[in-house]
């Protein structure tokens, strides 16, 4: 009876060792997810390069003048399928970055379109941040939709907003046309809008 237990006990390590052996595994994958025309069509910034130069006016009277300087592309990689024994793939999301500078006056633009951060579009105008997700442009369901707006006596269709990340007190209004059209910040009575 011990011998027969023995044997079973070997057998059983035997099996488990084999469990754990990469032999019969399929070799992890790297999977790589490009943003699509679709996506990029949600902004002017990486399809139209009448936007490679911006220009933004203030209600005091400043203007600012940007030009993009470089498109670069980054990965985001994060685990996909697999298991610790075999592996894991790996997926990748492509996020592509404009770097603008300043050719007028004193002020910071930069934008960033990707396939998986939390904002798919974010921009930064001067020290304000704002992100808009794909599905909030052109949704008439969304809650900051607007709609039609006129801003500095020009008419802008399909109209979202969306607060500051950093304070409140600052609104971004965007459509798939102009990109940043304007922002409007209560806190410091400044607003810009877009010359175009």
């Amino acid at each position: 009876m011990k011998n027969k237990i023995k044997f079973l006990c070997l057998i059983i390590l035997g099996i488990q060792s084999c469990t754990k052996n990469n032999d019969g595994c399929d070799a992890p994958k790297d999977n790589y997810y490009y943003l699509t025309t679709a996506q990029l069509n949600q902004t002017p910034y990486f399809t139209n390069p009448d936007f490679d130069t911006i220009s933004f006016a203030s209600d005091k009277g400043d203007t600012l003048t940007f030009v993009k300087t470089k498109t670069d592309t980054s990965w985001y990689k994060e685990n996909g399928l697999g298991s610790p024994d075999c592996g894991y793939d790996q997926n990748f999301f492509q996020t592509i970055h404009n770097t603008y500078a300043t050719i007028k006056g004193n002020g910071i633009f930069d934008v960033k379109q990707s396939n998986r951060l939390q904002f798919s579009i974010q921009i930064q105008f001067n020290l304000d941040y704002f992100g808009f997700g794909y599905n909030e442009i052109g949704n008439k369901g969304y809650v900051n939709f607007l709609g039609d707006i006129i801003i500095n006596g020009k008419n802008y269709t399909d109209c979202l907003f969306e607060l500051n990340k950093n304070n409140t007190g600052v609104k971004g209004y965007l459509n798939k046309s102009f990109g940043l059209i304007s922002t409007k910040d209560t806190v410091n009575s400044t607003n810009f809008y877009i010359l175009k």
